[in-house]
């Protein structure tokens, strides 16, 4: 019986109708059964640029026995005021500033990268630090933090923080 139909005449027409073990049958149940749930949109489509996270504001930076202690907020909103939830962690930028030529243009060079672990949790951490010891004695650095999201995106570079590390 699989892929026939069953005819009950009517009069003079006849009526065609699909047997529940039809392949047919089970074709345009499949069908109405997707077109009911496809095609959902989960929100307004956002402009890239509204995604990224607000700029970090608060970077501090302090000499320590251990090192450099790098400090800052977690930032909470997007640039467009919506929540984050895909932080996936913070990348951490350094540059020496030169003894000789403390004006001279230097690049900054990724330093580290302190992952965020608390996403799927209910008390998420408000502060981080990051302690870099990588230094040598008598000289200057400035450092920079962005965020930077699971799709690996990044935020605007946060404020200068600058220290002179003498152990």
């Amino acid at each position: 019986m699989i892929g026939k139909s069953t005819r009950i005449e009517n009069g003079r027409s006849k009526i065609a109708i699909l047997h529940p073990r039809s392949s047919i049958f089970y074709l345009l149940a499949f069908v109405a059964a997707l077109s009911i749930t496809a095609c959902g949109k989960k929100g307004e489509p956002r402009a890239p640029e509204l995604a990224m996270p607000e700029t970090i504001r608060d970077l501090k930076t302090q000499a320590e026995g251990r090192g450099v202690a790098l400090t800052w907020s977690r930032p909470m909103k997007y640039v467009d005021g919506k929540e984050i939830r895909d932080l996936a962690g913070f990348v951490i930028f350094r540059k020496e500033i030169s003894k000789t030529c403390p004006d001279c243009p230097v690049p900054y060079r990724e330093r580290a990268t302190v992952n965020v672990e608390d996403q799927e949790k209910f008390m998420k951490k408000k502060q981080f630090r990051f302690v870099d010891q990588e230094l040598t004695p008598q000289t200057t650095y400035r450092y920079r933090v962005f965020s930077r999201l699971m799709d690996d995106s990044l935020s605007d570079p946060s404020n200068e923080g600058e220290v002179t590390w003498s152990p």
